[in-house]
């Protein structure tokens, strides 16, 4: 007896048990040997019957509440979200646009990975210039008293730029390429309990500030941790895009948490298995 699955649109939106690790029934699990296909899982498949892979779900995290699955010819999501915003879009297409990604190592022999990300760190590293050695013995000190301080829940990782022979202005723009701020700190600051703090090499930031003033600007001025963009994941005859939203806490593990939880099954392998199964396949 054939066993039909209807015609090739569905959504389904499910929401997640909050604990992890336990999938709704509409939901195609990682789990489920190809040899055992369910309903969606051959759904998925058929949504681009050339792909080589098609997604699944290994276990859900935490936080992972809403769960929408959409599938339509040429195109199978699934939309992950919380409090009803979406952060995580995998899709499966017959293609994508990787231009101006970044080619990566996938682990996987015949699918090639590619990145376009833009991320904000959980991490706040801040750079002491001092001017002379008097303030380089301040600076030093000041960044040992500082050891583990946190702004906003985010760590602050102080350093000092020992290079006193060179250019303040040369050391400054130098760290400015690797450091979120930069703490300048001549004779006068070391009198005065006082530095200059810069963002920018064209000069922005201010003049007299206190550590306790620095610290709290760098709260008003850091943006709020953000993982966004693209990891494509190319294979023959398709192709599987995550799209990151993500910011505050969920930015800071989503691309862990993504590569833990969303795996790829065989696609051949499930519609053949679906097709000795009974389901009545699209084209069939």
């Amino acid at each position: 007896m054939r066993r039909s699955i209807g015609v090739l649109v569905a959504a389904v939106a499910l929401v997640a048990s909050g604990c992890g690790g336990q999938l709704g029934l509409g939901l195609p699990a990682c789990d489920t040997p190809v040899t055992d296909p369910t309903p969606v899982s051959v759904l998925v498949a058929q949504a681009v019957p050339t792909a080589q892979y098609g997604p699944c779900i290994n276990s859900l995290k935490l936080g992972w509440d809403e769960v929408e699955l959409s599938v339509e010819s040429g195109r199978a999501a699934l939309e992950i979200g919380r409090e009803f915003t979406t952060f995580l879009d995998v899709s499966l297409t017959e293609s994508c646009d990787i231009a101006g990604a970044t080619p990566v190592p996938s682990g996987i022999d015949d699918i090639d990975r590619y990145e376009r990300i833009t991320e904000v760190s959980s991490e706040i590293r801040v750079k002491l210039i001092p001017t002379g050695e008097r303030p380089r013995i301040h600076s030093l000190a000041l960044a040992g008293e500082l050891e583990g301080v946190r702004v906003d829940n985010r760590s602050v990782t102080v350093t000092v730029d020992e290079d006193i022979d060179f250019e303040v202005r040369t050391r400054v723009n130098d760290a400015l390429f690797v450091n979120d701020y930069v703490w300048i700190v001549s004779d006068l600051d070391v009198e005065e309990g006082t530095l200059e703090m810069r963002r920018t090499a064209d000069g922005e930031g201010a003049r007299g500030l206190t550590v306790h003033e620095a610290l709290e600007r760098i709260e008003d001025m850091t943006p709020e941790v953000a993982y966004e963009g693209q990891w494509f994941f190319v294979f023959a005859g398709g192709c599987i895009t995550y799209d990151f939203d993500t910011g505050g806490t969920v930015a800071e593990t989503v691309a862990q948490d993504a590569s833990e939880a969303i795996g790829f099954y065989d696609n051949a392998a499930l519609l053949e298995a679906g097709r000795r199964a009974g389901f009545e396949l699209i084209g069939d």
